[in-house]
């Protein structure tokens, strides 16, 4: 017997806090990768300095998100139907929200290791090469580590979704 005071869905301000971080992250992940990647550093400063202020605000709405989890009641946890999945999807749960905090302790870290604030209050110029700084390195790779586990979030959603039938991705959205 479930307990009545359990909600059945996420509270509105889970629900809208999990798709701007979704939303945002994805939509930074894909411009670090398709479009400050390819760009010419001597053509990338503005880009980049978007680029660091968003990530700024992803960190603002994760911490957001992480006070939240405390203050509003969430429903049950969600069960795969195996305990090791159970465990496979708390686990990557976490490291979604250390990936997020890593990509935004990375990308600060590379982007004092350049100088871009200098760089944007004009004192100073790009880099000719950001991959000499082994903060590029590791901004990219929990990049692509944050790609991987989005992957397995959706494919998790999915699989509650159309396998499972259990209306998952519901509970995250709004209604009754």
């Amino acid at each position: 017997m479930s307990n009545d005071s359990t909600p059945k869905r996420y509270h509105p301000v889970h629900v809208i806090l999990h798709w701007l971080v979704a939303a945002l992250t994805i939509l930074l992940l894909l411009a670090g990768m398709f479009v400050l990647s390819p760009t010419p550093n001597d053509q990338e400063l503005q880009l980049l300095g978007g680029h660091k202020i968003m990530g700024f605000l992803l960190g603002v709405l994760m911490i957001t998100r992480l006070v939240t989890r405390f203050v509003f009641k969430r429903p049950a946890p969600a069960d795969a139907g195996h305990p090791a999945l159970n465990f496979l999807g708390n686990f990557v749960h976490f490291l979604l929200y250390i990936g997020v905090f890593a990509m935004m302790f990375t990308g600060g870290a590379l982007s004092q290791a350049y100088g871009l604030n200098e760089i944007l209050n004009g004192n100073g110029a790009m880099p000719k090469d950001l991959f000499v700084y082994p903060e590029r390195f590791m901004h990219g790779n929990v990049s692509y580590v944050m790609l991987v586990l989005i992957a397995m979030h959706i494919g998790a959603a999915l699989y509650h979704q159309f396998i499972r039938k259990d209306n998952l991705i519901g509970r995250m959205w709004f209604g009754k």
